[in-house]
């Protein structure tokens, strides 16, 4: 409790602390969609593998239209203001609670519903990394979203276990409509939190114009390609690692969210971590090394099975824990740091590629799903579903796609292996490794190697 506060205390201003507020009760909406609860709920509304794999891409596939976000906010400056609204549509989830009654289900009702909450995301997205950018200085952006991010997953690790239990003691489906019910509760006191944060007004720079400038942005325009190929990649089997527990080997989803509870802890160490290394060292180098990191986590699910899903969760929350916290905080931070401006038009141009990447990968996971998932076999008394063989051949995907974000120029940047002995040192209490003349651990300013720190 006493690390709780003192961290709490470590928010620099009101601002920090309303958006820190905002997104911690944010978390539970974001349980909600984004894990093994929204499978649950999607397969009771009758989802198969090609509905699942499709609904599954709407997260990333309306982020297309945050290109549409800055002319809205050119026309609608109160960024504040507008991010509220468009985090209302997370209410739209309400329509659903009378349909969970119902005897003739609809999977296209479900399928609408949450596909209209996720184009009002789409635009809060954009909008909230433009206040970001705006709020809180680039020096400073690195330590105060892993701070952030420790008490996001603080909730996630308390949401998600609080879910599951309702999900798996109290019968359907006033189980799901229970958790409907507090998520839309949490929502309106985000809101709230949200509406005290200072007013940021956008300088009117015109769309078009941001628009040829950004597409323009050679090194900009690398990253956004890198990040469509990793979404691509990322949302071909995403889906279907909760899909397998569930439907496969029918976990009961309170061991799933034991998993996820330690990932939360480990997030919630090393979000604080990353963000202290990010600002030091690059936030590129948080980047590689997360993204090295995560890669291997799909080959690991060749363990899911009856007999070693213990052991196959055990080490899935462990590695991603510790590499998801990496990739989302640098997700944020590096293309901040890329970008020329803090124009709305350049997040907007991040986000809508990722989307379409994670949109086609989607669309064609979830044939291919289908088809590994019909697949069922032994190697003499070791089963193997059809699915793990996906996830390994996932994981070699991920792997390919590295080279593409290290062809990135950025201020700072040192190898995986030079961050990842400053967080040995940092986790056993000695100083993280300060880079000096006479060094031999490399630095490099773009692709220039240089022998001491600027």
């Amino acid at each position: 409790m006493s690390e709780f506060i003192k961290r709490l205390k470590w928010h620099a201003s009101k601002d920090e602390l309303y958006l820190t507020v905002e997104g911690t009760l944010s978390t539970f909406y974001l349980v909600l969609t984004q894990t093994v609860i929204f499978t649950a709920l999607a397969l009771y509304f009758g989802l198969n593998e090609v509905a699942l794999g499709l609904v599954s891409s709407f997260p990333m596939a309306f982020q297309i239209f945050q290109i549409f976000a800055p002319a809205v906010i050119e026309k609608l400056p109160n960024k504040k203001k507008l991010l509220a609204f468009f985090n209302s549509g997370r209410f739209l989830w309400i329509i659903l609670i009378p349909l969970l009654f119902s005897e003739h289900r609809k999977p296209e009702l479900f399928i609408l519903i949450f596909a209209l909450s996720q184009v009002f995301a789409a635009f809060a997205g954009n909008i909230w990394i433009s206040i970001i950018s705006d709020v809180i200085p680039s020096e400073r952006r690195g330590k105060y979203l892993g701070l952030r991010n420790f008490f996001v997953s603080l909730a996630t690790l308390l949401v998600f276990y609080l879910y599951s239990l309702i999900a798996d003691n109290i019968k359907k489906p006033f189980n799901f409509a229970i958790i409907i019910l507090i998520t839309m509760v949490t929502t309106l006191f985000s809101l709230v939190s949200l509406m005290k944060v200072r007013d940021v007004s956008s300088k009117k720079t015109g769309s078009l114009n941001d628009l040829r400038i950004v597409l323009k942005d050679k090194n900009f325009m690398k990253l956004s390609k890198a990040y469509f190929m990793w979404n691509f990649v990322i949302l071909l089997s995403a889906p279907f690692f909760p899909y397998h527990q569930i439907h496969n080997l029918k976990l009961p989803m309170t061991y799933i969210s034991y998993a996820s509870i330690t990932a939360s802890l480990l997030s919630m160490l090393f979000y604080t971590l990353w963000g202290r290394l990010s600002d030091e060292f690059g936030h590129k180098s948080v980047l590689i090394t997360g993204l090295s990191i995560v890669s291997i986590t799909p080959a690991i699910w060749i363990l899911m099975n009856e007999k070693h899903w213990v052991l196959a969760l055990t080490l899935d929350a462990i590695l991603s824990g510790v590499g998801w916290a990496a990739v989302n905080l640098a997700f944020i931070t590096l293309p901040m740091e890329t970008a020329a401006s803090s124009s709305p038009m350049y997040f907007a141009v991040f986000s809508a590629l990722g989307g379409l990447g994670g949109m086609i990968g989607s669309l064609i996971g979830g044939p291919i799903a289908k088809f590994f998932n019909s697949l069922d076999f032994y190697v003499k008394d070791y089963h193997i579903f059809g699915l793990q063989i996906f996830f390994i051949i996932e994981s070699v995907l991920r792997y390919s796609v590295i080279p593409l974000f290290a062809g990135i120029s950025s201020r700072k940047y040192v190898s995986p292996a030079t961050l990842f002995t400053n967080v040995l040192s940092t986790l056993s209490g000695r100083h993280a490794i300060r880079i000096q003349e006479g060094n031999r651990q490399e630095v490099i300013i773009g692709r220039k190697r240089l022998r001491r720190w600027w």
